[in-house]
């Protein structure tokens, strides 16, 4: 069982906490995710997009993908954290729980779930399913690029 540490969401009040906790259990990597896929096998510039808490493997900057525009975004929550983001379309090494909500949703027609690190449960972003092709959005300071292929 995960267990994720209250430091992880500072943005969450008590309530919200005890809830995401709750659903814990709910929460399954995406069905159109092939956690199976190797992702070290891709050609060319792709970059390993790691976990900055863990060093874990998240993605690859060949899943970089423009939502509303662009890869790239600046939000903030209703606590009043700004967070920059970027899209990717695939995020293998997240694991995203709790009950979706299209509450404050950053995007339009979508609702998002908080995904977390598989390895170290460190707070990486968001799932948003809804309108169009899921994506997640990764916060940029808690993921760097890796040029390591091992």
């Amino acid at each position: 069982m995960h267990t994720i540490p209250k430091k992880t969401f500072p943005f969450l009040n008590s309530s919200e906490m005890m809830d995401l906790l709750r659903h814990e259990k709910s929460g399954t990597p995406d069905a159109d995710i092939e956690l199976d896929e190797d992702l070290s096998n891709h050609a060319g510039s792709n970059k390993r997009i790691i976990c900055a808490a863990c060093g874990a493997h998240i993605t690859d900057s060949s899943f970089l993908t423009e939502v509303q525009g662009n890869t790239s975004h600046s939000f903030f929550n209703p606590h009043g954290y700004v967070f920059q983001i970027e899209c990717y379309r695939k995020a293998p090494g997240c694991f995203s729980t709790g009950v979706p909500s299209a509450e404050f949703s950053w995007f339009a027609g979508f609702a998002w779930q908080i995904s977390v690190c598989a390895t170290c449960s460190e707070h990486l972003g968001w799932l948003f399913t809804g309108d169009g092709p899921s994506f997640f959005g990764l916060i940029r300071d808690k993921i760097s690029e890796s040029s390591d292929r091992t």
